[in-house]
Parts: C-alpha cells; structure tokens; sequence
C-alpha cells in the first residue's frame, strides 16, 4: 500500500513477484487498489489487475451472479471515504454556513454499489477468460493453417517427383526401344552370320556353348531347354533366338515389377500422407476445407489414370513388340526347319504366352490392388469430410448466431459506453467550469484580502501618525499625566497580550489548515471516485470486433453470452447508479466547498486568521469580559483624564499668571547665543595661549640640552640609564643578528635543496628524454621489423599457396605415373597388333615416366629450397629485438611450417 501510494512501479512489481498479496486491507478498509488510484498511476494498476487476473485463471470461474440474487463475496472493495457532509465535522461551524443535508437514498447506496462493483469486475474478469480461450484458439487454427501449407507442398513435391518418375520411365522406355531396335539389327546379323558359317566345323561348338551361356539367365524357361538340349543339333540356332526372346520379354517383366514396386512404395506415403492428414484434421477443432480437399483428389485421381495409362501403353508396346519378333522368328524358323521344329516352336509359344498371361494377371491384380487401396481411402476420405461437413455446418451456425448475439451486445455497450462517455463528458466540463470559477473566486479573494491589508497599513501609517501628533501636542502638556496615560496604555498591552496569547492565535492557525487539508482531502476523494467511475467505464467498453467475430465457439460460450448479456445489463445499471451517487457526492461537495469558501472570505474580512468555533466561542467570551473590564478602565481614564484636563487649565493658569514675570522665549534665545558667542572666544583665547606655553617649553627644553653639552657634563644617573638602555639594545640586536643567521642558514640548506632538486629533475629529464628517443627509435625499428615480419608473412602465405598448388600437382602427377604403372602392369599384347609396335608403345611410357619422376624430383628440391630460404629469414628476424606478438606471430610461422615438412 505504501509502494502504490509514493508510486513506486518497481517495488510493487517485486512485491508482486515475491507472492505480496494485494487484496489485504488496512485498518480504513483500504487495499492497494485504492491508493493507486488515488495516486493516479496506470502501470501499478495494470499490475494489481494482472496478479487479480493470474490468481483466478488459477481456480475455475465462478458462475456469473443473477441480478436479483447475491453472490459471496471474495475480496471486500475499498469502502469509499465519508465526505463530510455525511458525517459530523471535527469542530462545529457557524450558523452561516450549514452543512447541506443527505437524503437517506444516497446513505443507503454504498452496500449496493459494493455489489454492483463486485459484479462488475467479475464480468470483466470472465470476458477476459474468454478473450484468452479466443486467442488460443486462434494460435491453434493458425498452427494448423500453417500445418495445412506444408502439407500441400509436400504433396506439391511429391507430385514433382511422380512427373519425374514419368519423365525417367519415358527416357527407359525411349532407351529399350532403342535397344530393341538395335538387338533386330544384331539378331539379323546374327542370322545371317550363322548362315554363312553352318559349313565351319566349330558352329556347333560355338553354339552349344552360347546355349550353355545363356542357360542361367532364364529360370522359366528351364524345362524347354531340357528338351531342346535333347533335340537334334540342327535347332540349335533357333532355340538360342527363342532363349534371347525369353531373357528380354523376362528382364522387361521384372522392370515393371520394379516400377510397379516403386509405385506401390509411393502410393502407400500417399495413404499414410493423407492419413496422417485425416489424423490431424480429427486430432483438433480445425478442418481442411472440402473445395481443397476435393481439388486435392482430382488431382491425385488424374495421376492415377495418367500413370495407369502410360503403364499399359508400355506393356502393350513391349508384348505387341515380343510377339512379334517370335512370330517373326517363327516364321523364319518354319521356312528353314522341318514340321518338328515348327511344333517345337509352337509349344514354346504357347509357354511364353502363358507366362505372358501370368504375368498380366499378376499386373492386374496388382492394379486392383491399388485401386482397392486409393478407393478406400478416398471412402475413408469422402465418410470424414460428410461428418466433417455436417459438424462444421452445425458448428458454423452456431458461430454465426454467437457472433450476431456478441455483436448486438457490442453495439449495445458502444452505444451504452457513448452515452456514459457524455455523461462523463459532461461531468468533467461541470468540474472544470466549478474549478475555474473557485479559481476566479480565490483571485477575487485574494485581491479583497490584499486591498484589505493595504487599507489596514494605511490605517496604522494614519494611526501612527496621529499618535505622533497627539504626541507633539501632549508634549506642552504635563509630563507626569503622559507618563502615567503611556503606562496605563503599556498595562492595557500587556493584559490584552496575556488575554489573548499567541498559542491561541498558532492553535486556531493550525485548526484552520487542518480545516483546508481535509476540504482538499474531500475534494480528492471526489476526483478519486470520478477516476473511479471513469475507469469502470473504459472496463466496460467492448473489445474490438476483431475478438468477437471468431470462427469457433461452442454450447458454453453461448450460454456464456447470454449470461453476459444478463450480467451487462445489470452492471451497467450500478454504473449508471454509481454515477448518479457520484454525482450527487461531486455536487455535494463542491455546494459544501462554495459555502466553506464564502465563509472563509467573510471570517477573512472580519479578521485576518480563522478560528474554530468552540475556540471563537471561548475567545468572543474573554473578549467580551475583556472588553467590559476595558471598558471600565476607559471610564476610569476618562475620569482621571478629565481630572488630568481639569489640572492642565489650573497650572495654565498659574503659568500664564508667572508668565508675566518671565522673560520671552526670543530674548532667552538672544541671550543664550551672546553667551555662547562669549564662551567660544575665551576658548579659543585659552587654546592660543596654551600653544604659546607648550612652544616657550620646547625652546626651554633646546637651551637646556645645549648647556648640558656646552658642560659636557652629565650625572652618574643618566650615565648609566643610557648604558643599560644602550645594553638592552646591544642585546636585542644581537639576538636578532642570531635569529637572522639561524634564518639564513635555513634559507641556504633550502636553496641548496631546491638546486639539488633541480639539478635531479634535469638529469631525470634529460634521462627520460633519452630513454623516450631510444624507446622511439626501438618503436620505429620495431615498426619496421613488424613492416618486414608482415612482408615475410605475405611472403609466407604466398609460398604457402605456391606449395600447396605445387603439392597438388605433384599428388596429380603421382597418380598419373600410378595409373600410368597400373596400365603398363595390366597392358598386354592384343592378338591383331606385332611386337615393334608394342615395344614402342612401351618405350614411350617409360620415357614418359621417367620425365614425371625428374620433374617430382625438381618440384621438391624446388620446394625444399624455397623452405630453407623462408626458415634462415625467419631465424634471422628471431635473433633481432621485437615485441612479444611479433615473436609469436614469428613463432606460429616457424610452427606452420615445421607441420608442413612434418606431412
């Protein structure tokens, strides 16, 4: 409470965060809340709220209170402070300035208002909870937007990556059919070679092994080489086309299986991605929508048929093209061989068409299978996004009738916060006009007052005045009869300072400012409930239609708003009412400031300080006993004054009477000035005189002394007063002649010093302007050897990357004399080429090598040279003098390149 009330954002912040609870109260009931508003600081109230709002997001909220029904209470709200026309003030005023009456109504207003405060802040505390909820919310959607957009690129990529396992199977597909091209052409050369070559006694050698040859790469086809094996001799060339047919159409087969494998592999990421999806879309509130959804699967579905499309239009190019070639090959056969091998030739047929078949079901079923799979994920698909639909439908209107309910009751509190605002508005500009008119009336006041003060200075400048005349008058007067009237006056002061004494005038003083402390404490207080009121109203304007218009709510937060709704109504009729009491209490109290400020002006022209009234009271009583008592004292000196008057005329009388007799004034005066005139010349007569006799005794004491000296004579006496006066001297002398060589001799031993000082503050110079000239010329020579240390080090770097170029070069060429050996070791005489050209061929890779291993050797005896050159530098640039980071830069070059002849 005190850190609120010095506003002292940082203590209470750490009070706060130590678990200082806010909502205790004092002996006044007063908490924290109001003292900061008293003191008018924000932060620390945004603070206080904060913690309030912390400390009930903590516990669940309670249910909104009914309007005719009372909720308990958690924390007590500050009571607000008694204006003092409701209760009874410190001292009673005067009858001219009643305190304005309180009607019971507005004496009853403060338990309600208490209540209507309490529901007040629990509705703003709710609407804040739901503000929370709100934007969790909405993080929430944003994530999983956010969510939804790296799920479609993803599939975006994946997509890419199924046009470009297209375009790759397009270019295998471009590429076998090249091969196939080029295995006719090979098959019709074959064809023709074995033709020509049946008479050569090795064919059938040659054929039998091919056939053996190519036994292992079909296993299907095992049993027909059993039989052909079994077969005469004269088939062998077809049943070695047949093989080469089989080994093709099996290769093709098992690249679409691995095609079909590879697809399968991605249509199952395609399930678990668009599971995963569905998880996602169920695991929350949120939803993909069903245009993108829909979008999403046509555009898998196109892939889906282009895909199955190009696969069987590449199955049926490969089978239309391996039946043909066997029915080619057929034919051919059946013009070459016998009825026997056309039969053989036949069955091998109709085998490979059953393999053929085979292998078609099996790719049928694997379409089905795949199909199967994308069907039920997209009934899996199409089921979710039905419920999906008819939840967000359901969810979707009851947003829409949320957000119609929130924002009839927004623009039923804008417009409800408008009309407090003016009301507001209008309090404020009644306030201003009532401060600037006690303005004008404490301007009036104080212009009143100083005019008063001049007139009552201008009356004492009068009074004194006139007393000095009185004064000058009595003066002729008897001074007996003014002393005694300047006593009896010295008397009256006296018991009137003892009537009234000073404390009493310093009570009533202090009385009068605790008066004026507590009307500005009252007007305070009636700021402070304003701000109050004030405050309350910015609570319970709406938020912006940004929190309001959300896309999701639920059951609860309808009855929420409806409850809201309820509880707004009602709080905003305790607004209205705690307005209308803070009207009312504002009204009150500045009726009570006018009549306090108009008695004030006219105690302050009565007199110049204000008394309380028990303390006026006691103070007009000894006044007016004073005033009797005075009274009586005046009638007692009216008594003794016309006693006095009556004396006056007597002794006037005698003195006019003796007048007479006497002298006037003007020849007393002429008188008087003859006997001055008489006396300043005997005076100046004397003094002529006395200056004649003080000259005869000096010329007197002159002839004196000459005769003494004509004598020559001088008494003993003299003699030996002016020995001892002369010795006196002597010694007085002698003691200073002491005391001015003892002052010598210091001053000599400090000019010695001071030389000695000098002549050592000049050897130091001289020594530190030489040690500072050697320390320049050390800096530039160090200067320069860093300049040089920096040349080298370039210089280093440089080599460095010439070594290392050169290293690598030499790596390149000692590869190359390695591949080189490798191609020698591995070179053998092919059978169509003759000795003298082999043993060129060798002689001019030997020549060849032994070039590469001089130029190694020249690149590293180059090298080691370059190394030994920078290494006698560097030791000579160690052995010089040098600071301790060229050193070490030396040092870690030494080291660089110690690690380079080390590798």
């Amino acid at each position: 409470m005190l850190a609120c009330e010095s506003d002292s954002a940082e203590t209470v912040e750490v009070l706060l965060r130590g678990g200082a609870t806010p909502h205790l109260t004092d002996a006044l009931g007063r908490d924290a809340t109001h003292y900061t508003i008293a003191g008018g600081s924000q932060h620390i109230l945004r603070l206080l709220q904060d913690t309030a709002k912390e400390g009930s997001g903590k516990e669940p909220p309670a249910p909104p209170p009914l309007p005719g029904r009372g909720t308990p209470r958690k924390r007590k709200a500050p009571l607000p402070p008694s204006p003092p026309a409701q209760g009874s003030p410190p001292s009673p005023e005067p009858q001219s300035t009643p305190p304005p009456a309180q009607s019971p109504e507005t004496q009853r207003t403060p338990p309600a208002s208490l209540m209507e405060d309490e529901e007040v802040f629990e509705e703003i505390r709710r609407l804040r909870l739901e503000r929370g909820r709100l934007l969790q919310k909405i993080k929430g959607l944003e994530q999983q937007q956010h969510s939804a957009h790296i799920a479609l690129e993803e599939l975006c990529l994946l997509q890419e990556r199924l046009e470009q396992a297209e375009v790759d199977r397009e270019q295998l597909l471009a590429e076998i059919e090249e091969l196939r091209g080029t295995g006719t052409v090979i098959l019709a050369s074959d064809s023709e070679d074995a033709e020509n070559m049946l008479d050569f006694p090795g064919a059938e050698r040659l054929l039998s092994r091919r056939s053996r040859g190519s036994e292992p790469d079909s296993e299907s086809t095992q049993d027909d080489d059993a039989e052909q094996e079994e077969r005469n001799s004269s088939c062998t060339s077809q049943g070695q086309g047949n093989q080469e047919v089989l080994s093709a159409l099996q290769r093709q087969v098992e690249e679409l299986t691995a095609q079909n494998a590879d697809l399968l592999l991605k249509v199952e990421m395609l399930e678990n991605f668009e599971k995963d999806d569905t998880d996602i879309q169920n695991s929350g509130p949120d939803f993909v929508p069903t245009v993108l959804y829909d979008s999403l699967r046509k555009e898998f579905e196109e892939l889906q048929e282009r895909y199955f499309q190009a696969q069987a239009a590449a199955e049926a190019s490969s089978v239309t093209g391996s039946i043909e070639k066997v029915e080619e090959e057929q034919g051919e056969g059946e013009e070459e061989d016998t009825g026997e091998s056309a039969k053989e030739l036949k069955e091998q047929l109709r085998g490979l068409e059953e393999q053929l078949r085979q292998s078609q079901t099996e790719l049928d079923e694997l379409r089905e299978q795949v199909k199967v799979g994308v069907f039920s994920v997209e009934q899996l698909g199409d089921t979710d996004t039905e419920e999906r639909a008819e939840v967000q439908s359901s969810d979707l209107q009851q947003l829409r009738d949320k957000v119609k309910e929130l924002e009839e009751a927004v623009v039923k509190k804008r417009a409800e916060a408008e009309s407090e605002n003016d009301t507001s508005r209008q309090l404020r500009e009644k306030v201003e006009e009532l401060e600037a008119a006690l303005a004008e009336k404490q301007a009036e006041d104080n212009t009143i007052v100083n005019n008063l003060r001049q007139r009552v200075s201008e009356l004492e400048a009068a009074l004194a005045e006139k007393q000095a005349e009185r004064k000058a008058e009595e003066e002729g007067d008897g001074e007996q009869e003014a002393h005694v009237l300047q006593n009896k006056v010295q008397e009256l002061q006296g018991e009137l300072r003892n009537r009234v004494p000073r404390a009493e005038l310093e009570e009533v003083q202090l009385t009068l400012g605790l008066q004026l402390e507590q009307l500005a404490r009252e007007r305070a207080e009636a700021a402070m409930r304003l701000n109050e009121a004030l405050l309350e109203l910015e609570r319970l304007r709406p938020p912006p239609d940004g929190d309001g218009e959300e896309d999701e709510d639920e059951e609860e937060d309808r009855s929420e708003s409806s409850e809201r709704s309820i509880t707004s109504g009602s709080t905003l009729a305790a607004v209205r009412e705690q307005l209308e009491v803070a009207r009312q209490e504002a009204a009150q109290a500045l009726d009570y400031l006018c009549a306090e400020r108009e008695g004030r002006a006219q105690d302050a022209l009565q007199m110049k300080d204000a008394v309380p009234l028990s303390q006026h009271q006691e103070a007009l009583s000894t006044l007016n006993s004073h005033l009797e008592q005075v009274a009586q004292e005046l009638q007692r000196e009216r008594a003794l004054r016309d006693h006095a008057q009556q004396e006056i005329s007597r002794m006037e009388a005698q003195m006019q009477s003796m007048q007479k007799d006497l002298i006037s004034k003007e020849e007393h005066e002429k008188v008087k000035l003859a006997l001055q005139r008489s006396l300043e010349e005997s005076e100046r007569s004397a003094q002529a005189a006395q200056d004649a006799l003080s000259a005869r005794e000096t010329e007197l004491k002159e002839v004196r002394s000459q005769r003494a000296a004509e004598q020559g004579a001088v008494s003993k006496e003299e003699h030996e007063a002016q020995r001892l006066s002369l010795q006196a001297e002597i010694n007085a002398l002698t003691a200073q002649l002491a005391d001015l060589a003892r002052k010598h001799e210091k001053t000599c031993t400090e000019v010695f010093q001071v030389q000695r000082e000098a002549l050592f503050n000049k050897s130091e110079r001289q020594a530190a302007e030489a040690q500072l000239a050697a320390v320049q010329k050390q800096l530039a020579d160090l200067q320069a050897q860093s300049s040089h240390v920096q040349e080298l080090h370039k210089g280093i770097q440089e080599s460095q990357g010439l070594v290392k170029e050169k290293d690598r070069k030499i790596t390149e060429l000692s590869k190359e004399i390695f591949r080189l050996k490798e191609a020698l070791g591995a070179l053998t005489p092919p059978l169509g080429l003759s000795s003298s050209g082999f043993s060129s061929q060798q002689v001019a890779l030997q020549g060849r090598v032994t070039a590469l291993t001089q130029q190694l050797k020249d690149w590293e005896q180059k090298h080691r040279a370059v190394v030994s050159v920078y290494r006698t530098h560097l030791l000579a640039a160690v052995q010089g003098r040098m600071d301790e980071e060229v050193q070490a830069l030396l040092l870690q070059i030494l080291r660089m390149t110690h690690e380079e002849q080390g590798h």
